[in-house]
Parts: C-alpha cells; sequence; structure tokens
C-alpha cells in the first residue's frame, strides 16, 4: 500500500531534483517579458551559390556537406526551415543560420549570449538531452503538484484553503480561456 510518507518522499524528491530547471523557466520568462538584453552577436560566416533541396532528408545532407567543404567542424540536430530562411538547432549554443537570396545562400555565426541561451533553452531549442529533460520535467510538474494537492487535501487544516485556492486559480484560467 502506498502511503502518505512514501508520496510526501515521491513529492520532494522530484520537487528537488527539477527545482534548477523550474527556477529556469521563471527567470528566463521574465527577463524576456520584461524585454532584458537577450544579447547575441552575428557575423558572415560564408556564402555559396547554389539551390537547397527540398526534401527534409538531401537539405540536411546538403547543409552538412557544405559545413564540411568550408573546414568548419559543426554539427547540428536538425534543420528548422522557414522557406528561404534556415537555422541549424539547437541554438542554446553558437549556431549558424543561412539565408537564400536568389541563386546565393549566406551563412551567419550567431553566437548568443547567456540570456539568450536560457531563453532558447526555456523555448525547447536546446540539445536533444536537454528537450527530453523538459518531457521529464513536464511529467514530473504534474505528478508533484497533484501529489502535492493530495498530500495537502489528507490535512484536515489545510482542505479548505488548497479547494479554495485550488478553485480561484480554476476559474482564473477559465476567464482567461472566454
Amino acid at each position: 500500500m502506498i502511503t502518505r510518507r512514501y508520496f510526501i518522499y515521491v513529492h520532494m524528491a522530484l520537487a528537488a531534483f527539477f527545482l534548477p530547471y523550474l527556477l529556469l523557466m521563471p527567470f528566463s520568462g521574465t527577463w524576456h517579458l520584461l524585454k532584458l538584453s537577450e544579447d547575441q552577436t552575428k557575423s558572415e560566416a560564408f556564402k555559396i551559390t547554389g539551390v537547397v533541396p527540398s526534401d527534409p532528408l538531401a537539405k540536411e545532407i546538403f547543409f552538412r556537406e557544405e559545413f564540411k567543404k568550408q573546414n568548419i567542424d559543426y554539427s547540428f540536430e536538425y534543420v528548422k526551415d522557414n522557406g528561404k530562411d534556415f537555422t541549424f538547432r539547437p541554438t542554446s549554443r553558437v549556431y549558424y543560420t543561412a539565408t537564400v537570396d536568389g541563386d546565393s545562400i549566406l551563412f551567419t555565426k550567431v553566437n548568443p549570449g547567456l540570456s539568450r541561451r536560457l531563453m532558447e533553452i526555456h523555448k525547447g531549442h536546446g540539445p536533444w538531452f536537454i528537450r527530453t529533460l523538459e518531457i521529464a520535467f513536464g511529467v514530473a510538474l504534474i505528478l508533484v503538484t497533484l501529489s502535492g494537492l493530495w498530500l495537502a487535501f489528507t490535512v484536515q487544516n489545510y482542505r479548505n484553503i488548497m479547494l479554495g485556492s485550488f478553485a480561484l486559480g480554476a476559474i482564473v484560467i477559465v476567464w482567461a480561456l472566454l
């Protein structure tokens, strides 16, 4: 049988493990919403002539070959395609973009500052491992929240304030959606 003590242990362990990431999200989000500096420096890396393939796999191979031809040791996980603009992710570290202009393609090297790197992780544009951790964080946050609600509900003195706060929060969310 699962005991209250076990729930407290799981609640505490999950919350403590993900606390650094949990703090990162409001920190980077607030930084962004207050329009504080999300600095980055850009510099032209190289320019080529050619046509970007439309097939996603061919496109990825094309870009990887172009970096090799330029003797640039650069590894990217995937290409974000916006028509004539391409971003090579993850963008939470030094990365490249490419822009098509007629038959030429301009590659730009982007060096994001710390605040920009944090925002890119916040938006899910970090490396595969971090994106996987973000999924685990989402699941853990649901579990921590539900276990916290259950733990509060099991204590008579906390039950009314928990139910009232939960109801008020739910009303605010429903109102915001309408």
